[in-house]
């Protein structure tokens, strides 16, 4: 292999790289799990929404179903589980791969690999947010206030204070932030946290360990996600507290008791980290084993 071609950082393959297996991902038939993850979104989330908004006849706004989704103590351990389930052969490799490897070379290889996942964690959150837009556009509007629905819920129906409903978007959510704001801070720490579980395969290929990295996202999945429903400091060793914006602030007070910008920083560090460990193991992996039985 040519050790000038190694060494250098081409922009255009990198993007060739990724394209080639976004494209190959797009039509992998396990994506069928990303249909059953919406159907059980649909039934767990949006449909409490629906039938919240029928209830008090009233509208819901746009972005509440996504906001909701993304804020539950229980998604925010599925979403990022079904992630990895659709990433499971993350970075794939096959017969053709060490033809790859020789045109582009590993730097190249591996970036437009990195670049591949950010592409597939983009497109997996657009999918869930697309579906949730579709499912309540005709029971819905688009400003910038929260519904009735979610703020008013419990004083129309004081006997369903403990229902799903009034848990889909708490108070400490819906009373420290606008619904755009929720959305922004939302959907940019689960993407992190959907960046953090691919760098982590990532990671355990470039060791030869794939499946020890898919069985230690799992685990911190799990882990991090039974935490966030205990009242433990040591939730916040785990992304998945990170994730969820209204953990971050106190039950009655309107302060953030986790200051939202460290969990930004606890991605960029361990995101930064983790990649960096991949980026220097990959001159270690022995690409000359990959056959096609690893398709």
């Amino acid at each position: 292999m040519n050790s000038e071609n190694e060494k250098r950082i081409s922009f255009r393959k990198i993007r060739n790289v990724a394209w080639i297996e976004y494209v190959k991902w797009l039509c992998n038939s396990r994506n069928i799990v990303f249909f059953v993850l919406n159907i059980f979104i649909y039934d767990y989330v949006i449909k409490e929404l629906l039938n919240a908004a029928q209830q008090m006849n009233e509208y819901i706004m746009i972005l509440e179903p996504f906001i909701a989704i993304t804020n539950s103590e229980l998604m925010i351990m599925v979403i990022p589980a079904t992630f990895i389930v659709l990433m499971s052969d993350y970075p794939k490799t096959d017969g053709n791969t060490m033809f790859y490897i020789q045109r582009a070379g590993k730097k190249n290889w591996m970036l437009g690999q990195f670049l591949f996942g950010l592409m597939s964690a983009f497109s997996y959150l657009i999918g869930i947010f697309f579906i949730s837009i579709v499912c309540v556009s005709e029971k819905a509007y688009a400003k910038n206030t929260w519904s009735n629905v979610i703020t008013q819920y419990t004083k129309k129906f004081p006997n369903k204070s403990l229902s799903k409903v009034p848990l889909l978007i708490n108070g400490r959510l819906y009373n420290n932030m606008t619904p755009l704001h929720a959305f922004f801070l939302t959907t940019t720490l689960i993407f992190l946290y959907l960046w953090v579980i691919e760098v982590l395969l990532m990671l355990g290929f470039s060791l030869g360990k794939r499946i020890v990295g898919m069985l230690i996202g799992f685990t911190i999945i799990g882990v991090g996600s039974s935490l966030c429903n205990i009242s433990n400091k040591m939730k916040w060793a785990f992304p998945s507290a990170h994730s969820i914006v209204w953990l971050h602030f106190d039950r009655v007070l309107k302060f953030q008791k986790f200051s939202i910008k460290y969990s930004y920083i606890y991605f960029t560090v361990l995101i930064f980290i983790l990649s960096i460990i991949s980026y220097i193991s990959i001159e270690h992996y022995d690409f000359a084993k990959i056959t096609d039985m690893e398709d």
